[in-house]
């Protein structure tokens, strides 16, 4: 009797240990079945597109690629209108007039010749609005990888440690446990299989095991728990930028790996190359550009980053510190305005395994004092770093965000930051808008990290020559420069003509140089019609109904009331410059997380700076602003790595009034943005001949032509 107990003990110890086996088996080849399932999927999906793409294209396309050459008449007298018509009568075309076997070849190329040309275009992105089988099946393959890279990839050493352990012994605690094949062992044959079923015992009940196959148990049910389709959907709108780049990594359509970096010197460019980015303490996946960046501020230590905003800078400086802890650094430091640190004590959490404390407000001497004891990243705002005490602490890498802020070098915080810079040993200045307003700013900002680079590109005779000396410490890339899979920005100005009351109100605020009042007297008096706020209502109920989420940008708080007002329980929000930080996160979380569509009412200057709304498809733009870079940061919120839609952007112009000559100006810095810093380039020799700078009097100044000219047209018109 006690031998058949032991006979059933040893019998469930072997297929426990068998299952286990197969756990950790099944867990080590999963990455490997994921990627191959859905590179299968992407490929399959890559050519059902290309072959709507092209049965859909007229067949006029086809001259561009044979540079006009192609007789297409007697087909298209013939009824063929595209290219898949073409296609898939193939076999047919020489029976048509004209159309000899010379001709038909000229076709067949030109065919192929679209063929690949589209083929470069086409660009798989899961498509929310269609929610195909197809699309859900590659999405829920990206998941299940996102989920084993997460939960799984720690672990994978203890699963190879549990697998190795067991498939060394089972096979002697199999022989061990069956009578018949014991037989013909032998006396010693099956006393090493008794030894080998007790130490396999043995192994499995150490704690070093044990720990193992809890963790890996735990990974396998992480993987084995899936989501809905509506879930998973949910999940795609909500974190698109991680499915992505999974799709991007997994297919190796990679494209701007770099972006424009080829002005490094040979050695940088090697060394930034040959570094192996350690991403252990990261939890995101990084694109091969953000890679680059990461490595560029690790290896050339005091830098810009200037990428185009929404491609992803916060977590490509999260990449370099988690590197540097690896190694064995403890203490970060993150700079930014008040409004953005809630957002960055989120990133931080979200993005890596670093522990983010907050260096400002009412627990500044505490969260202080854990940083210092503990580490992790610190998150301290421009006004609070006079107050922070770094007294030997050893900062390893200090990261400025909107680092445009400190491009004065008079004012008290620029100083104060500067202080900090010079006692750090790595710097990142991260702005997607290096040059606001004059381009010597962009010179202020390169002597902040390296004033020899600042001297040398200042002295640059040539827009070329400048490049190369900006590159060591200068890194941009732009959206269409590594996002091949950015949806479309659609831009829409619409024209609003005033009501008669509104243009009594206009024209009154001109004769009494209100400026102010001249550029919201659509809003004047809420309880009157209001032109731009009809078309707000309209604008958002249209998208609210085909489920998009909106947002609404205004400079002016009493316009963004009567917004959320005349929006109602849709409208979260507003978000003002008064709003706490922590609550204005709250109101962000809220609106990003629903599922339902809903508007988000904010200040172009609170929701349109280092905040990501991607879930919002639809930018209502209600007035222009001052500064090109306002409007560009604010739709940028959402048209940004991540997005799964075309956005939409909607500018609402006043017809014949201040908007018009603000527009105009608006355009007239925006051009200079794009010769200068867009490129990397700035002279000092040519700083005043571009200085369009909005101080307070340069401003007022405009503000005054703006009057006048508002006042002669006026008159010309007959009101004056």
């Amino acid at each position: 009797m006690v031998a058949a107990a032991r006979s059933r003990e040893a019998r469930a110890l072997v297929a426990d240990a068998a299952d286990a086996q197969r756990t950790a088996r099944t867990l080590l080849d999963t990455e490997q079945h994921l990627v191959t399932e859905i590179r299968g999927l992407a490929d399959a999906h890559r050519r059902r597109l290309l072959d709507e793409r092209l049965h859909q294209a007229d067949i006029a396309r086809l001259r561009d690629t044979a540079d006009g050459r192609l007789r297409l008449g007697p087909l298209q007298a013939a009824g063929f209108r595209t290219v898949g018509d073409l296609i898939a009568r193939r076999q047919q075309l020489h029976q048509y007039p004209g159309m000899g076997s010379a001709s038909v070849a000229q076709i067949e190329a030109a065919i192929e010749s679209l063929a690949e040309t589209v083929e470069a275009d086409t660009v798989l992105r899961p498509d929310p609005d269609r929610r195909s089988p197809e699309d859900t099946h590659l999405l829920l393959s990206l998941h299940r990888l996102a989920v084993f890279r997460r939960r799984a990839r720690p672990v994978l050493g203890r699963a190879g440690e549990l697998h190795d352990a067991v498939a060394g012994r089972i096979d002697g605690a199999r022989r061990a446990n069956n009578r018949w094949r014991s037989l013909f062992r032998g006396r010693q044959g099956r006393q090493a299989d008794a030894a080998e079923l007790a130490a396999l015992e043995a192994d499995l009940r150490s704690p070093r095991l044990e720990t193992a196959r809890t963790r890996v148990q735990a990974a396998a049910t992480a993987l084995a728990a899936e989501p809905t389709a509506k879930q998973l959907w949910q999940k795609y709108k909500a974190d698109a930028a991680t499915f992505l780049t999974l799709l991007a990594e997994v297919t190796g359509r990679r494209t701007g790996e770099r972006g424009p970096a080829d002005h490094l010197s040979a050695d940088d460019a090697v060394r930034i190359d040959e570094l192996r980015l350690d991403t252990s303490l990261l939890i995101s996946t990084l694109r091969g550009y953000q890679s680059f960046g990461a490595r560029f501020m690790v290896v050339q230590r005091r830098v810009i980053l200037g990428d185009e905003m929404g491609l992803g800078k916060t977590v490509e400086t999260l990449a370099a510190m988690c590197h540097l802890a690896a190694q064995g650094e403890r203490h970060f430091l993150v700079v930014c305005p008040p409004s953005l640190a809630g957002n960055w004590m989120h990133e931080i959490k979200r993005h890596c395994r670093l522990t983010p404390r907050l260096l400002y407000g009412g627990d500044l001497a505490k969260n202080t004092a854990a940083w210092r004891a503990q580490g992790g990243i610190g998150v301290a705002s421009y006004t609070a770093l006079d107050r922070l005490d770094l007294k030997d602490v050893t900062v390893a890498m200090a990261a400025f965000d909107e680092a445009h802020y400190i491009k004065n070098p008079e004012t008290r915080r620029t100083k104060q930051s500067r202080r900090l810079i010079d006692r750090v040993e790595r710097v990142a200045l991260l702005t997607g808008t290096p040059l606001e307003n004059r381009v010597s700013e962009f010179a202020a900002l390169t002597e902040h990290v390296n004033a020899d680079v600042a001297q040398q590109a200042a002295a640059a005779p040539s827009a070329e020559a400048f490049r190369q000396a900006i590159a060591p410490a200068y890194l941009r890339r732009n959206q269409s420069d590594v996002l091949a899979e950015l949806p479309a920005r659609i831009e829409n100005v619409l024209p609003v003509t005033l009501a008669p009351t509104e243009a009594a109100a206009y024209r009154k605020a001109v004769w009494e140089g209100h400026f102010m009042t001249m550029r919201r007297a659509t809003f004047g008096d809420p309880a009157k019609t209001s032109t731009k706020l009809d078309q707000i209502r309209e604008i958002a109920g249209e998208a609210l109904a085909e489920g998009h989420k909106v947002v609404v940008f205004s400079y002016f708080r009493d316009v963004l009331t009567a917004v959320a007002a005349a929006l109602g329980a849709r409208a979260h929000g507003p978000l003002t410059g008064s709003t706490p930080p922590l609550q204005r996160q709250q109101v962000i979380d809220k609106f990003t997380a629903g599922k339902r569509p809903a508007v988000l009412v904010s200040q172009i200057e609170v929701g349109g700076v280092g905040l990501n709304l991607q879930t919002a498809s639809v930018v209502i733009l209600v007035e222009p602003q001052w500064k090109p870079s306002t409007e560009e940061q604010a739709i940028a919120r959402c048209h940004r790595m991540g997005q799964v839609r075309p956005v939409q952007v909607f500018r609402l112009i006043a017809e014949d009034t201040v908007d018009t000559s603000m527009r105009e100006l608006v355009a007239g810095k925006a051009a200079i943005f794009d010769e200068y810093a867009r490129r990397s380039a700035f002279k000092d020799a040519n700083a005043q001949a571009v200085d369009t700078s909005d101080g307070d009097s340069t401003r007022a100044s405009a503000e005054r032509q703006i009057i006048e000219q508002e006042r002669a047209r006026l008159r010309q018109s007959g009101d004056g």
